[in-house]
């Protein structure tokens, strides 16, 4: 009887079978490295200088390191070392060494919850990992923990501090000591402990080890609330507060103190620096030295610079000649409008050793600014910096200065090159090692995404390396959004909006039915970079020319103007390199739209707009392009301007459809053109009204119909939104009743979301909030007198209280594939949003379950599926998939392919497969696929195996056998092991014949282990 049962429950997953045809939770199409540099680099005893970042490289955030040798050699490999790759995103990294090549790492960890904790790492020299390969957590406290300094104990471990938020009222300062094997030392808590925690904030914390086995930290504070002042703690191994259980006051001077900065003072006490406002609102410089006892040695603090102008972002080093420190800071002395870059050394008695104005260490014009610097082995400075005086930002470059002992300009004035490549480079870095040899690294936009860059110069000054640097780690950046899917077949296309550059332009990318791509990885442009952001898209596509319109608008003039480009499926420029001006008149346009027909032979592009010239209203206007060539005037042809703001909502065929009237009350217009891009025969020359009820029309989107141009619409007439529709014949009569009639009106809001037409019917997918609480996503079908054919209410693909969002529809001819958002995973701490999907048959019958099935569920947010078919029943999926979010959102485009061609073994009808079995059969360590084709000759044969979810598991070629491509007995060993070469699992398995693509046999198979 159990048999009986399974063997049931079998036969309709395999007459139903939901098959994901490439990797779990999709492939990439589009995505990022996204690097992000944080100005973390150290030297180590060895002569090398480690630099860590994080970057998306493996779908979300992970931290990586890279050693450096004095010749430029990076000692771990292409693209560094893996610190952490666990799931969500690992960022933030901070590095120090602890002695014999030994790197201690920290970051900021995502893994368990979206506000953050404490992990770490050691690895050796080699860059092996030395602790568990997860890391060690230091803090899994609720809340946030961002903000960490590392220093070392002297004992092969590590002080680790950070900001922390699980107190209310303020954040707090938190820190543990890590050994050198990995575990937290006696006296720390297991989430670390406060080092201060009392009211208000305490942050901007500096750090240094005190040279004793413990460290010593510094504070900005505002405990009390009409004062901000700076206060310093002193801890031990075992956790101790040597300065009290709220610290000891540093500076308690009137306004503000802010942005502390230690440095040791070369003699076991340390030298503090910061910005202080007690006499000028715009800041000064001060600083003071401290003792291991916490004592002030200094009678009062002292004043590094407090002229005219902004005095801010100090920074610190120690004077290696034993006289102090030297600082460096932005100096808005010259320009109020602008920072210069000033320095100062002070001795051990507080006294100025150089100009007491400070030396001038760059006055360039524009910005020079985010200083840092390190000592050199004489008791003078590397100071380096970003320099704006090309052209003021964003185009910054890098500089780089060198001053002796008494402050003696050492290198050009103003500054010596580190790197002037084109676009932004941004907070650099400067390292020396044990032999005087200076690394510089920065983060660098010059490819328009970001990449990690190093320079390396001698103790002279003369770089070492390529001009401008050589790069450590690049990868793409920024977003894609806007996307277009265009059906072609087991080619389809996608178009999107990129954001890699600086300006966003438009990308395109040509799908394979195995998963691979036709263009270059991520892409490739529609049109040369030109500078301006290419927004608004809209595209079409012509199978039987393989030609794909591209349609924006694009600011290169101070308004916005309307482009449009042809491409091929190979990404080639039809037309102009930077795209053609559909409407070359100096006024605002936007909402553009296209349409593409073939005409004998030849693709006939027309693209309308909204366009601002005349009466200070937007009036819709037009242009036909054939072969690269505009087809009527210049500036475009005018289709309509009814003076009332005409908004372009969408254009098809030869028909314009928009929204127009006052703010709260706009109405849906319709117009027909002819070739000549003149009204139609019998339609009013403003267009044809048809909806002018109460309230807002918007939102139109039209379909061409065998009985005419079918127009829905969002509309609000009776408080709620709902979709409304009208039926317009081609010579311009309203064929259903006057202002539309309801599509769907529910009680509270619908929304159009996606539609097709089919064999004289319209199917209308759309997002629903009938239950106040959640939108659910239904499905309905219409037949061409706007009945509808299913269930009145509509069929509702998922029956989940999630939200079912901007879901799509797509048709194999026979069946029908939903898509949408889906927020049924999303958990507390970790809110995100999933794709799923749903096959309905053409009774409106959903096939999948109640509650769909799965398409994605990797983290973050999954948004804005699109969905087409090709022609062997397949489906293909793409969506916005934020996986790589981190500080900020960021968007890549990923893609499915589902199998809708299983069906059981008892429906095959095929001239191809005469017989299939495979022996043994249940099967241990392997089986032999074998069977026939007969009759007919074929290009690609293949069998892939499922598992009892429906997922595909492998895919195993037939090929050498199959090598003459003719009929005949053909087998084939399958080993129990998955596409990764790894076993699986005891249990029922499926596997198929493909011929060409298609479907042709399929059977059950038994694993045994």
């Amino acid at each position: 009887m159990n048999k009986t049962v399974v063997f049931f429950g079998i036969f309709l997953l395999i007459t139903n079978l939901f098959a994901w045809e490439w990797e779990e939770n999709g492939i990439p199409v589009r995505t990022g490295v996204n690097i992000e540099w944080a100005r973390t680099g150290i030297s180590l005893d060895d002569d090398t200088v480690v630099y860590g970042w994080s970057d998306t490289r493996r779908g979300d955030r992970d931290v990586y390191a890279q050693k450096i040798d004095s010749n430029g050699n990076f000692l771990w490999g292409e693209g560094g070392i893996l610190i952490n790759g666990e799931i969500d995103r690992q960022e933030d990294i901070v590095l120090i060494g602890v002695g014999n090549g030994e790197v201690i790492a920290a970051w900021v960890d995502f893994r368990n919850e979206d506000a953050g904790d404490i992990y770490a790492q050691k690895l050796d020299s080699e860059g092996n990992l030395l602790w568990d390969e997860a890391g060690v957590p230091l803090c899994l406290a609720e809340n946030v923990q961002i903000s960490l300094n590392i220093v070392n104990d002297d004992n092969g471990g590590a002080y680790i501090i950070w900001l922390d938020s699980r107190n209310p009222g303020g954040s707090d300062i938190y820190g543990t000591h890590i050994l050198a094997n990995g575990e937290i030392a006696a006296g720390w808590e297991q989430n670390g402990n406060p080092i201060i925690a009392t009211s208000g904030h305490q942050n901007q914390h500096t750090f240094w080890e005190d040279g004793e086995g413990g460290a010593i930290l510094i504070w900005h504070d505002d405990r009390v609330a009409t004062d901000e002042n700076i206060y310093m703690q002193r801890i031990t191994s075992d956790g101790s507060l040597l300065w009290g259980d709220t610290g000891t006051l540093l500076c308690d001077a009137a306004d503000v103190q802010e942005t502390p900065k230690i440095a040791p003072d070369g003699t076991g006490g340390f030298i503090i620096s910061w910005r202080d406002k007690r006499n000028d609102v715009n800041g000064d410089i001060y600083a003071q030295r401290i003792d291991l006892d916490g004592n002030l040695l200094w009678t009062t603090e002292k004043v590094i610079y407090a002229g005219d102008g902004i005095q801010e972002n100090a920074r610190i080093t120690k004077s290696n000649d034993n006289n102090g420190a030297i600082i460096v800071w932005e100096d808005g002395r010259n320009n109020f409008e602008y920072r210069d870059i000033y320095a100062q050394k002070i001795d051990l008695n507080g006294n100025l050793v150089w100009n007491s104005e400070g030396i001038a260490v760059c006055t360039e014009d524009f910005h020079q600014k985010n200083p840092r610097l390190v000592g050199d082995a004489n008791g003078g400075a590397w100071i380096i910096w970003d320099d704006a005086r090309g052209a003021g930002y964003p185009q910054v470059d890098i500089y780089l200065q060198h001053l002796n002992s008494d402050g003696e300009i050492q290198l050009a004035e103003n500054g010596e090159i580190v790197c002037n490549a084109a676009e932004e480079q941004f907070s650099p870095l400067v390292k020396i090692n044990g032999s005087g040899v200076v690394f510089t690294s920065w983060g660098d936009n010059r490819d328009g995404s970001t990449g990690l860059y190093i320079q390396i110069f001698d103790n002279n000054g003369n770089p070492q390396l390529a001009e401008n640097g050589i790069i450590v780690y690049y990868g793409l950046c920024g977003d894609a959004k806007e996307t277009k899917f265009l059906k072609n077949g087991n080619q389809p296309v996608l178009v999107w909006k990129d954001t890699r550059y600086p300006k966003s332009q438009i990308y395109m990318q040509v799908l394979n039915g195995d998963g691979s791509v036709n263009l270059e990885d991520d892409g490739v442009p529609v049109t040369n970079y030109t500078g301006y952001d290419q927004i608004s898209l809209d595209a079409k596509m012509i199978p039987e020319t393989n030609e794909i319109g591209i349609v924006w608008q694009e600011n290169r003039i101070g308004y916005n103007q309307i482009f449009v480009q042809g491409v091929d499926l190979n990404g080639n420029h039809l037309w102009s390199d930077e795209g053609i001006l559909a409407g070359d008149y100096v006024s605002e346009q936007q909402f553009p739209q296209i349409s593409v027909k073939n005409f004998d032979g030849t693709t006939e592009y027309l693209v309308g707009w909204s366009d601002f010239r005349a009466d200070y209203t937007f009036g819709i206007y037009a242009q036909k392009i054939v072969n690269g060539e505009k087809q009527w005037d210049a500036e475009g042809k005018e289709i309509v301007d009814t003076a009332t703001n005409d908004q372009l909502n969408d254009l098809v065929g030869n028909y314009f459809i928009w929204q127009t009237g006052s703010f709260n009350d706009q109405n849906i217009l319709v117009k027909l053109v002819d070739e000549d891009g003149n009204t139609a025969e019998n339609w009013p020359e403003n267009g044809l009204m048809i909806c002018s009820a109460p309230g807002n029309q918007t939102d139109a989107r039209g379909i061409i119909t065998s009985n005419g141009l079918l127009v829905i619409w969002n509309d609000l007439r009776d408080g709620n939104l709902d979709i409304y529709g009208q039926l317009i014949s081609e010579d311009g009569e309203i064929q259903w009743q006057e202002n539309g009639v309801p599509m769907i009106n529910a009680i509270n809001d619908q929304r159009i979301s996606s539609y097709i037409f089919q064999d004289d019917n319209f199917y209308l997918i759309w997002e629903d909030f009938r239950n106040g609480f959640a939108d659910h996503a239904y499905l309905q079908k219409y037949d061409m007198t706007a009945s509808a054919l299913w269930d009145e209410d509509g069929v509702r693909v998922a029956y989940q209280d999630s939200s079912q969002i901007a879901p799509t529809i797509t048709s194999d001819g026979e069946n029908f594939f939903a898509f949408w958002k889906d927020t049924r995973n999303s958990q507390s701490g970790h809110p995100n949003s999933d794709i799923y999907a749903q096959k309905i048959n053409s009774e409106g019958e959903i096939q999948w379950g109640d509650d769909g099935e799965l398409i994605c569920n990797a983290i973050k947010n999954q948004n804005s599926p699109l969905a087409t078919t090709d022609n062997y029943g397949n489906v293909y999926v793409v969506w916005e998939d934020t996986r790589s979010s981190g500080k900020t959102d960021i968007y890549n485009i990923y893609a499915q392919k589902i199998s809708n061609t299983a069906v059981s073994d008892e429906e095959i009808e095929s001239s191809f497969a005469n017989r299939m079995f495979n022996i043994p059969n249940p099967f241990r360590n392997y089986t032999t696929i074998s069977f026939n084709i007969s009759n007919e000759t074929f290009e690609k044969a293949e069998i892939e195996i499922y598992n009892i979810k429906g997922q595909k598991i492998k895919t195993l070629p037939v090929s050498s056998q199959a090598s003459s491509k003719k009929s005949g007995r053909f087998s084939i060993a399958w080993n129990g092991n998955d596409e990764k070469g790894k076993p699986v699992s005891s249990g029922i398995y499926f596997y198929k014949l493909k011929i060409d693509g298609k479907a042709e046999a399929m059977k059950k198979c038994l694993l045994i282990k």
